[in-house]
Formats: C-alpha cells, sequence, structure tokens
C-alpha cells in the first residue's frame, strides 16, 4: 500500500489546501491512504475521516510543534500540547496508541536533528519529505538505514498539487488504520518519492519566510 503520511489543510495556518482536494488529489494520485497532520490541531484529520467514505484509508494525527521540532504524531485521538521536548511528546503519543515519526528530522530550523534522534524511543523516522531538498531527505535515509529503523515517506502538502508527491510503502494491501500503526510501530515500512531540487527549495524557503513575517515573527 502507499500511504502519503503528512498532508496541511486549511486547518494549518499555512496551508491552501481544503480537506476535500486533499482527498480529491490523494485519490487522483494513486494513494491508498493519507494521514492529514495539520500543524497543533487534529481538525483536519478528524473532517477528512468524514468525508473520505470508505475511498481510502484516513490516520488521524497532527503535526506537533516540540521545543525541539516537528513530531507527527499518528494515530492521536487529541490535540497534544506544543513546545514541550520532542522526548516528552514521544512518549505521551505512545501511551495515547499512536506513533511518532520525526518530521524531516534533517531540515534547518524545525527538523530533531541527530543529537536529539539519538533520545527518542521512534520506530521510524521521515526520510522522504516532499518540500524537502533531496540532500536533506538523502541524510535522513543513511540516518535510518545507520541506525535499523524504519524510514517514511510524506507529501508535506500545502497546497493540493504536491499531494502524493512522497510516500510510505507499506507490504500487503486493504490494510487497516491499526495496521498501518503496527507496521510503524515496528519499522516496517518504507519512504518513496522525491524531495526538491535547489531551486524548488528555493521557492519554498522564500515562501515559508514571507508567512513567517506575515505571521508577526511567529513559529507555527
Amino acid at each position: 500500500m502507499r500511504i502519503d503520511l503528512h498532508n496541511h489543510t486549511v486547518f494549518s495556518p499555512d496551508s491552501s489546501s481544503t480537506v476535500e482536494e486533499t482527498i480529491a488529489s490523494a485519490l487522483k494520485n494513486g494513494m491508498d491512504g493519507i494521514a492529514v497532520t495539520d500543524h497543533n490541531s487534529i481538525r483536519g484529520s478528524e473532517r477528512a475521516l468524514e468525508l473520505a467514505g470508505g475511498r481510502l484509508v484516513v490516520v488521524t494525527g497532527s503535526e506537533v510543534s516540540t521545543a525541539e521540532g516537528h513530531l507527527l504524531c499518528l494515530g492521536i485521538k487529541e490535540d497534544l500540547p506544543r513546545g514541550r521536548t520532542m522526548a516528552e511528546t514521544v512518549e505521551k503519543v505512545i501511551a495515547f496508541g499512536g506513533v511518532a515519526v520525526p518530521s524531516h528530522p534533517f531540515r534547518l530550523g524545525t527538523g530533531a536533528g541527530q543529537a536529539v534522534l539519538r533520545t527518542l524511543r521512534v520506530s521510524a523516522i521521515e526520510t522522504i519529505n516532499g518540500r524537502n531538498l533531496n540532500s536533506r531527505n538523502r541524510r535522513a535515509e543513511r540516518y535510518a538505514r545507520e541506525k535499523g529503523i524504519g524510514s517514511t515517506g510524506g507529501s508535506d502538502s500545502h497546497g493540493p498539487s504536491e499531494v502524493g508527491r512522497a510516500f510510505t510503502v507499506l507490504e500487503g494491501n486493504g490494510l487497516r488504520v491499526d495496521d498501518i500503526l503496527d507496521a510503524i510501530a515496528g519499522g516496517k515500512c518504507t519512504g518513496s518519492g522525491t524531495g526538491q531540487n535547489v531551486l524548488g527549495g528555493a521557492r519554498t524557503l522564500f515562501k515559508i519566510v514571507g508567512e513567517y513575517f506575515q505571521r508577526g515573527r511567529e513559529h507555527i
């Protein structure tokens, strides 16, 4: 199965995608499932569950802003507090029966970095991020391979056209949400797809910086 595990909708302050558009794009681009992971909110994923209608598997979750970077929190049913340490947030996700995956771990500014990764009880990291520079993705792939942990992929979509650019491959067909979470928790997952070249990365950086100043220099 191919599942895009990282998507943002209008429930994130920096995304233009409606939940309906995200689902439509995922189906159009051959995804079997998606996770809607809005910044610090599960509202988008709850809406996706209502709208998917069995056409694809929806994993609930959010991308939580921890004190040390962004963390994909999959399978959770309520919002988690932002600003805690990443290790503390990982443990909270596990206690709730979910799975935690550090987002774009080697991205400057919002990635955990190697020193923090070493402290975490995680079975997978995001190695293919659709908005990342390919060089950052390759570094994450090397880390996952060296540590013998799983890898995930997600488009990190903020617009409908980006959905499915990167995704996670799981063995088997017709997997349920619990099966997907178990596979990730067991490190039995592989990131696939592509990130961005230098030009694409520059455009994304320009957008991110512009939105940062529009928010009054507040981080998401």
